[in-house]
C-alpha cells in the first residue's frame, strides 16, 4: 500500500453504496477494501494519489452525511507499510 488511503465509516449498505459511487466517479481512486464492522457499520478504504483521495473522501463524506450515516472520515497521505495488518485488512477487495 504505497499510495495514499482514505477511510470512511458509515452506517448501512445504502449509504455505503452511495458513498462509494460518489468517490469513484469524482476522482481517480479505487476501492481497496470494504469491511463490515458490526451494528450495520461499514468501513470503506480507497487508495490513489493524495489529491484524488482527499477529494474523493470529501465527496464521499458529504454523501454519507446527507444520509445522516457518517461515522468518520480520514485521509492518510503516506501510510505505514504495516498498516493493513494492524487494521485487519488482509487483501485487496475482500469484503470481510
Amino acid at each position: 500500500m504505497n499510495q495514499s488511503i482514505g477511510i470512511i465509516e458509515v452506517i448501512g449498505l445504502t449509504a455505503a453504496a452511495a458513498c462509494i459511487d460518489a468517490m469513484v466517479k469524482s476522482a481517480f481512486v479505487e476501492v481497496y477494501n470494504i469491511k463490515q464492522t458490526g451494528s450495520g457499520m461499514l468501513t470503506i478504504i480507497i487508495q490513489g494519489d493524495l489529491a484524488s483521495v482527499q477529494f474523493a473522501v470529501e465527496k464521499g463524506a458529504d454523501i454519507a452525511q446527507s444520509f445522516g450515516e457518517l461515522i468518520g472520515a480520514h485521509v492518510i497521505p503516506r501510510p505505514y507499510s504495516g498498516l493493513e495488518k494492524i487494521i485487519g485488512f488482509k487483501s485487496k477487495g475482500d469484503l470481510q
